[in-house]
């Protein structure tokens, strides 16, 4: 078996693109700071120099007026300590909804402010005295990031000697008939159905936190979807009934206003255009997530409804309808990565998170492997080297998100940043999802694990570790890491109990997407999503379960082979006669039918048969052609 694949060598501290971004802003600045320096030291107004100051840095106008030993000192230095927190603040708001202005206004602002506070006890040794802290902190602060990069570069080399010593284990591509859903986790899946399954307006069990960050409703249906289409790739591959009417449902609950409005005051303050429409431009958090939400849905039934023009509608309001399909969407985002100048595409305006764009590309990849066509083949090369060269860290970690703007590459989120990825990755470039993995596993020892996940759940933004645990072990299961798997399943049990209410289980503290990303994680097996991205399931050719009433009927598993039903039933409501539909069958062809008794069924004339089962317990059901 061939050693792992290493991480490509880097001379320079930043990568090829954060260094060009980050000198451009750099110049930029100093041409800022070049310009407040001339106007402070020509004119001979104290509201100008403050202005000067404030162009300067955020907040630094104050200083102007903050004369030591004078009764205006104290409140002008807590200004300027106020503004530089504003400021930051503005940043935070920036990162969190695109909104590029905010940082930009509020620094202007603080100067406009600072102009026009005075009380005429200027400090004039604040006009030279200023510019001088200002290099001398961005000096000190240069020379601990090369520090840092010094020590991330020795990291990298360190990584590389781990990773030789490893070996490449490729997700298998193809893999027996997955076992059947668990009791548990038939009570894991119905907290999920049953927000799938109610009426279309009505959101009941959704958090309704914010539509810009990670707690938005989008988001909980994507995962919900992608959890739902694991499951009947590998478990429930010829059960159809409710289970294809959720993920539609899901699909359509996307359409609503509420969940897409954010986009227009997005695009205004982050783009600076007034733009309704939610698909086109800078927004695959939306489309990206949902192509990918539709091309999976579609794999694992074999549905093609959105494929259809006009099959999906945006409605605004206005009156304005905006219709889309999914091979539309595919070819939005194909064509956003050809021309991408970073190779990845922003995820809202000026951010560009890799593990948006990796769920988006399975979209793609996805759609190509179920329709034809070669957009994933064009982009692949230009996309993996960009991936490479410039959303790697230098110690090989990779890079949460990074400002397109400015070069910004923060490196936070602890190490789910790092395991997530590797479930997107894998269906994309497993070699690379494979040596990111054996890294990131390295944090997730029973000593280590807990400090290196983030404490913060991003569904819901709770203290607690739930979206951490879960997220880590569905990477863990798709990369057949079972020991970690497990480890982080029991300490998600430690630290958020389960709890069972009318046979659905939750856990009370978590997020409704963390339970979404574990029962991603326990229906999921070894390649689950590689599998369904690079060779979609076959439509099932035989019997299938076509109708059943829900929750009535819970399947834990239901496969065909050979042109029989083979499937494994639950009562979800009490133990009694339930009625299901067969469909898949040959008009007018006789079956044997074997659950509770046996019996020989012919098949109607549109090729189904209605069956009465009696559910008191785990029961198979076996539909076979009769001789």
């Amino acid at each position: 078996m061939a050693p792992a694949l290493l991480l490509p060598e880097r001379n320079h501290i930043w990568s090829p693109a954060l260094r060009r971004r980050l000198l451009l802003a750099s110049a930029a600045y100093a041409g800022v700071l070049l310009a407040a320096v001339v106007l402070a030291s020509i004119t001979h107004s104290d509201e100008a120099r403050a202005f000067a100051l404030g162009l300067m840095g955020p907040g630094f106008g104050f200083l102007m007026w903050a004369t030591p030993g004078t009764p205006s000192f104290a409140p002008h230095l807590a200004l300027w300590i106020a503004g530089m927190a504003a400021f930051v603040g503005a940043v935070v708001f920036w990162f969190a909804t695109g909104a590029i202005v905010a940082p930009i206004l509020i620094w202007l602002a603080e100067a406009v402010l600072a102009a026009n506070c005075g009380d005429g006890l200027a400090w004039p040794t604040a006009v030279w005295i200023t510019p001088v802290g200002i290099i001398a902190a961005l000096d000190v602060a240069l020379v601990l990031a090369v520090a840092s990069g010094q020590r991330a570069k020795a990291e990298r080399r360190r990584a590389n000697a781990y990773l030789a010593g490893c070996r490449c284990e490729p997700s298998p591509v193809s893999s027996p008939p997955a076992g059947e859903l668990s009791r548990d986790d038939l009570r894991r899946m119905r907290l999920l159905l049953d927000r799938a399954l109610q009426p279309l307006d009505d959101f009941e069990g959704f958090e309704w936190i914010d539509q810009f960050q990670t707690a938005a409703i989008r988001y909980q249906s994507n995962f919900i979807s992608y959890a739902l289409s694991i499951a009947q790739a590998e478990r429930l591959p010829a059960f159809q009934a409710y289970l294809t009417k959720a993920q539609e449902n899901l699909v359509l609950k996307q359409m609503d206003h509420r969940v897409w409005r954010y986009w227009r005051l997005e695009s205004l303050w982050g783009n600076l255009r007034d733009d309704i429409d939610p698909v086109p431009r800078d927004n695959i958090m939306f489309t990206g997530f949902l192509a990918t939400q539709i091309a999976l849905f579609q794999a694992a039934s074999g549905s093609r409804r959105f494929d259809a023009p006009g099959s999906l509608s945006f409605r605004h309001p206005s009156g304005r309808v905006f219709t889309y399909s999914l091979p539309e969407l595919v070819d939005v985002l194909a064509a956003g990565f050809r021309r991408a100048e970073l190779g990845l595409l922003a995820c809202e305006p000026n951010w560009v998170y890799p593990l948006c764009n990796l769920i988006s590309a399975c979209s793609i990849r996805a759609y190509d492997a179920s329709a034809g066509g070669g957009r994933w083949s064009r982009i692949a090369p230009t996309f993996r080297d960009r991936l490479e060269s410039d959303f790697l860290l230098c110690d090989g970690r990779i890079v949460p998100f990074v400002s397109s703007a400015v070069g910004l590459a923060p490196s936070v989120g602890g190490a789910v940043m790092q395991t997530f990825p590797c479930l997107f990755l894998d269906a994309l470039f497993p070699d690379i999802a494979w040596r990111q993995w054996l890294l990131a596993r390295r944090e997730l020892t029973p000593q280590r694990m807990r400090r290196a996940l983030w404490p913060i759940d991003v569904g819901n933004y709770r203290l607690t570790r739930a979206s951490s645990y879960a997220a880590s072990a569905a990477a863990a299961v798709a990369m057949g890491d079972e020991e970690v798997a497990t480890l982080l399943l029991d300490a998600l049990e430690r630290a958020c109990p389960e709890m069972t209410f009318e046979d659905v289980t939750h856990r009370p503290r978590a997020s409704l997407w963390a339970h979404a990303v574990e029962f991603l994680a326990r229906a999921g097996r070894e390649g689950s999503l590689h599998r369904i991205v690079v060779q979609p399931p076959l439509a099932a050719r035989g019997p299938f379960i076509s109708e059943a009433p829900y929750p009535d009927i819970l399947p834990a598993s239901a496969h065909t082979s050979g042109g029989a039903l083979h499937a494994v039933l639950y009562p979800g409501r009490g133990a009694g006669i339930r009625m299901l539909t067969i469909g898949g069958l040959d008009p007018g062809r006789s079956y044997f039918v074997r659950a509770c008794d046996e019996r020989r069924i012919a098949a109607d004339h549109s090729g189904e048969m209605r069956l009465d089962i009696t559910l008191e317990k785990r029961t198979e059901l076996h539909v076979a052609p009769a001789a």
